[in-house]
């Protein structure tokens, strides 16, 4: 009998908790968040965006601020937006290196944002070119430039290097022939020169060792305090594997990104990359760096070069 009764017990605790089941009406009723990120960019239109937090159950990818007024002041100049689209308020004016930036916002509730930011001088790169490997298994592209840093202005670098695949690629999973147009972050490795593998040197997401090379990066970020004012050769090294299931002709193409960032867009980058929510769901949060009073987010000038190069016209190595 003692053991009847035990076996039913769960049953009747199932029915019971089954029985009292209710549905809740949950509510927003948080107070938003201001949100502004701005990226000025030398060459480019100035604009930022601006809106606040989103609840987590809005399926509104924006959340505008209604009747905001924005002063972008330039040089001492200020400008009102041109237009807005999705969030984004774009100003009458192509930024230049060394343009001094200041933001002012004030919403209807009366709260306001400030930040301040410059655009950073061009980095100066010279004598851009490749060379390409052909194996077997892989693929060993061979990058040179010369960085001529500006003497006496502290730079911040920040060098990235993405990869588009375009073509005809077979499945083999499902005996079809696929297409593809993808763009991804490739890694790669700058061989071991004391100025960029010192303390100095911050990697981003840092991966496996290339054997006689060094560390590989999807990303690399370092300052110019042991190259001020010095002409400095980068080497860089891709690895590609190479895909027998490509149709001929598969398109390759490299992009080589060399950045000068400013000293709040680069610790922005730097404490957004420790989160350890990025790698490991164990690993303890820390503080994100911003430079934004009243609103969270970033307001950090940038100015680039880019090098695009295919990797199936380089001459080889030795040639």
């Amino acid at each position: 009998m003692k053991r009847r009764a035990t076996l039913l017990l769960p049953l009747i605790a199932t029915l019971l908790l089954a029985a009292c089941e209710k549905v809740l009406d949950i509510n927003d009723t948080a107070n938003h968040e201001l949100v502004l990120n701005g990226v000025p960019a030398a060459g480019r239109q100035a604009f930022v965006y601006f809106a606040t937090t989103r609840f987590f159950l809005d399926t509104s990818l924006v959340q505008p601020v209604s009747g905001a007024q924005l002063t972008l002041t330039i040089n001492g100049t200020p400008y009102t937006p041109a237009y807005e689209d999705r969030c984004k308020y774009f100003f009458p004016y192509t930024l230049q290196e060394n343009d001094s930036l200041q933001i002012d916002i004030t919403t209807p509730q009366g709260r306001t944002v400030h930040a301040e930011t410059y655009v950073p001088y061009y980095p100066a790169v010279s004598q851009f070119s490749a060379r390409n490997y052909a194996g077997q298994a892989f693929n060993f592209h061979v990058v040179n430039m010369r960085l001529d840093d500006h003497a006496g202005i502290k730079e911040y670098y920040n060098f990235l290097i993405t990869e588009r695949d375009s073509g005809a690629r077979y499945n083999n999973w499902t005996g079809l022939i696929d297409t593809v147009d993808t763009v991804h972050y490739t890694y790669f490795a700058i061989q071991g020169h004391p100025e960029v593998t010192s303390n100095d040197v911050n990697p981003y997401i840092p991966m496996a060792e290339l054997p006689g090379v060094g560390k590989l990066y999807s990303r690399m970020m370092f300052t110019d305090q042991l190259i001020d004012g010095q002409q400095y050769q980068l080497p860089i090294f891709i690895i590609r594997t190479v895909d027998t299931n490509e149709i001929p002709p598969f398109k390759h193409e490299y992009l080589v990104r060399v950045e000068s960032v400013t000293p709040a867009r680069w610790n922005y980058m730097l404490s957004a990359s420790s989160q350890g929510s990025m790698y490991s769901m164990f690993s303890e949060q820390g503080e994100v760096r911003s430079n934004v009073d009243g609103a969270l987010g970033t307001f950090a000038g940038t100015a680039s070069r880019e090098f695009r190069f295919d990797p199936d016209t380089l001459p080889a190595l030795g040639h």
